[in-house]
């Protein structure tokens, strides 16, 4: 099952890049307005100072019409709506002499947040006040807000979005893994199915037995003593027997989290049990330490496991040859492997033997399945799963477990 397609965020997030790029284009204009601005007033109040138009400190003297030009030219300026001039009196008073009617028109007009005010000289003789043109910073501040609501709307919108694909994602993977366990649940129930009928024809004897001896009674060919029914037990012991060696329910029915402190060997030998009706004439030896290790874990896992890469070997040596599982504890770890003296594997096979679905027996049944679910439970257990060369000439299935570890 493969994640759903999220739409493509890439055109959102140029879109919102070069909305930041100009948000970051507008700050800096109208940062440079700002000052370009504050330089123009000072020039003209330096202009002022330096033209001396508005006469001494302390005399009331002024150039009433150089006064009116030089107001006019400021004036002109696109940033600039009015200008005002004042003169200081002796005694601390001031009046408005540019325009000379502004006091009588608007009085207290010096009062309005408007006007900057600037003092004309060192001491001042006077003061300029300008009212500045603010419908252009207002213009560039009310766009500036408006890229700002932009890039939060689309940054909500982005963040909005990561949180869907992070809870898609999440439930994803919980549907994923639900369906592994699922596959690893029906390929140990496979592996089961392919040794159905050779259980079936070791089955059939002494149920065949029981069923034969019960006739004859039945028929009158024999009256039923004690050795006759000795033997019908031995019979239906037989096929108790056989039963509860294969362990075949409890390895079909097992949950997947029952975890259990394990006997490696153990489970070697119910793996063997499991699948040696397709043994046939190949000789397996298990080579083991007298203790042997432990591992906390699922043990139907590793009965699968250690049955399906005996399976594998069987079948590639089609029932016939040496198959060996020696078990070690190395560098800290345990180790298990299993090898054979068969063909071993195709070099052109090695690079995709662990994927699923990977087979060459196609025509004779097989799922693909059997490495995969392999390479997947030794992910589980925290180990590891190799392909490397058998010492006694074919393929090795190396397995690495931490010691006293497993999930």
């Amino acid at each position: 099952m493969s994640a759903p397609r999220a739409p493509a965020r890439w055109p959102l997030a140029l879109t919102l890049l070069l909305l930041a790029a100009a948000l970051g284009t507008l700050v800096w204009l109208r940062g440079r307005v700002a000052e370009q601005r504050r330089e123009a007033l000072e020039n003209a109040r330096d202009l002022f100072a330096r033209t001396g138009v508005l006469g001494r400190p302390e005399g009331r003297a002024v150039r009433f019409a150089e006064l009116e030009t030089l107001a006019a030219t400021i004036a002109a300026g696109d940033l600039v709506e009015e200008v005002r001039v004042r003169k200081l009196l002796p005694g601390g008073e001031a009046a408005t002499v540019v325009p000379f009617d502004a006091d009588a028109r608007e009085p207290g007009w010096d009062a309005d947040p408007r006007w900057l005010r600037f003092d004309v000289g060192d001491p001042p003789a006077g003061r300029l006040y300008i009212r500045v043109d603010r419908s252009g910073p207002l213009a560039v501040d009310a766009v500036i807000a408006l890229l700002l609501l932009t890039l939060a709307g689309g940054l909500a919108v982005l963040a909005q979005r990561q949180r869907g694909k992070e809870r898609q994602l999440l439930l994803t993977e919980s549907e994923l893994e639900a369906r592994r366990a699922e596959v690893v649940r029906l390929e140990r129930l496979a592996l089961v199915g392919q040794l159905s009928a050779n259980i079936f024809h070791d089955l059939r004897k002494p149920v065949l037995n029981i069923r034969h001896e019960a006739q004859d009674a039945l028929d009158g060919i024999v009256a039923p003593d004690a050795e006759w029914l000795r033997d019908v037990q031995r019979q239906a012991d037989l096929f108790v027997s056989i039963l509860r060696d294969l362990g075949v329910e409890d390895f079909a029915r097992a949950r997947g989290d029952e975890a259990e402190w394990c006997d490696l060997r153990d489970c070697v030998e119910r793996a063997r049990r499991l699948v040696k009706y397709e043994q046939r004439d190949t000789a397996v030896e298990i080579a083991a330490p007298e203790e042997s290790p432990l591992v906390f874990a699922p043990a139907h896992r590793l009965v699968q496991l250690v049955g399906n890469l005996l399976l594998n070997a069987y079948q590639a040596m089609e029932g016939r040859g040496r198959v060996r599982v020696a078990i070690a504890a190395e560098d800290g770890a345990l180790r298990l492997a299993v090898e054979d003296d068969g063909p071993g594997v195709p070099e052109a096979l090695r690079a995709t033997l662990f994927d699923a679905f990977q087979t060459t027996r196609h025509d004779k049944g097989g799922s693909g399945l059997g490495l995969y679910i392999c390479r997947k439970i030794a992910d589980d257990l925290g180990g590891t799963l190799e392909l490397r060369e058998s010492p006694l000439g074919g393929a090795a299935f190396v397995l690495r477990l931490p010691a006293g570890r497993g999930r």
